[in-house]
């Protein structure tokens, strides 16, 4: 991660109290997960489309590969169709990508603070299970809060769902709210959640320990964050690609018209298509995920810190007018 001012960092703003520091470096995790966040999943919505289509239908006993799932998309609905559900898409990156930066920087305020209560100095960088640990629980936090707007993204980006036209994501979240109450927007939290922390857990983990490996005197920073969130990237995806099977089927599949947990989701998904069967959209997944973890956390690192000096100017300018 971008260097945090610490107490005895030289790196370390020279204006302002340290809360405000924190504060505007806080800030900054914020908008700079937010923005990049946003930009990037309007890249990458049709690899999600793709990779539903694959796993929605093959709960129905169709199989298909990744690109004839793309021909067929292209055939039913046009190249508008692979932007099917974008804005819930970026509604969830921008809100969840800003949850997991700033539940991460607290996170790793407390560790740090912990380390240095408990040594007498503060860490400038977590161990591989601190990374591991504050990478899955941000996650994890974001992963709960955008859970609704998951659900609405799923069912737009596959319409064979029902006979339901969804208007945006305010009107699919009031229409599944009535129709289903507010369980229906809750509809697979858990394999949300372990779909979503583990990856981040293993993701955050094998980027912070490949980016110290790579990072070397005159190499380009931006290089070193890219070539770190591709190869983490790919290793966490493969990782959870089971949980996120079993969220996107219970998402969008009734078993004879009755919503069922997701131990009974597993059982049937492996009864029906065998092992395999947890695998389904994983070309699609580790490309979209390969290409959105590593291109958000490159923008996010080179935002941040200039998004952090332009709060300072601002804040500095304010000062001294007053």
């Amino acid at each position: 991660m971008v260097k945090e001012a610490r107490k005895g960092d030289d790196t370390a703003p020279s204006s302002g109290s340290p809360a405000t520091s924190k504060g505007q470096n806080k800030l900054a995790s914020v908008l700079s997960g937010s923005f990049s966040g946003a930009v990037v999943s309007v890249c990458v919505q049709p690899l999600d489309v793709v990779r539903t289509r694959l796993q929605a239908d093959a709960a129905k006993g169709i199989s298909r590969s990744t690109a004839g799932a793309f021909r067929v998309l292209v055939k039913e609905q046009g190249v508008r169709g692979l932007w099917r559900g974008t804005s819930p898409t970026v509604a969830r990156l921008a809100i969840g990508v800003g949850v997991h930066f700033l539940a991460l920087e607290f996170i790793k305020d407390a560790i740090y603070n912990f380390g240095s209560k408990s040594t007498g100095h503060s860490h400038g960088q977590l161990s591989a299970a601190q990374a591991f640990f504050s990478g899955g629980l941000s996650r994890g936090i974001a992963a709960a809060v955008t859970c609704p707007v998951t659900v609405v993204k799923t069912r737009m980006e596959y319409v064979g769902t029902s006979g339901v036209q969804y208007r945006g994501t305010v009107h699919a979240l009031r229409t599944i709210a009535a129709s289903e109450g507010a369980s229906g927007l809750m509809r697979g939290f858990w394999p949300t959640v372990l779909s979503n922390a583990p990856f981040s857990a293993l993701y955050y983990m094998l980027y912070s320990d490949l980016r110290r490996r790579f990072q070397k005197e005159g190499r380009s920073s931006t290089g070193v964050n890219f070539v770190s969130g591709t190869v983490a990237a790919i290793a966490a995806t493969l990782a959870t690609q089971p949980a996120d099977v079993i969220r996107t089927r219970m998402q969008l599949v009734a078993h004879n018209g009755v919503h069922i947990s997701p131990l009974q989701t597993l059982k049937l998904a492996t009864k029906t298509g065998g092992a395999k069967a947890l695998l389904v959209g994983t070309v699609p997944r580790v490309m979209k995920r390969t290409v959105q973890t590593a291109v958000v956390w490159t923008l996010y690192e080179e935002l941040v810190p200039r998004v952090t000096m332009l709060a300072e100017a601002l804040t500095g300018s304010s000062k001294s007018s007053s």
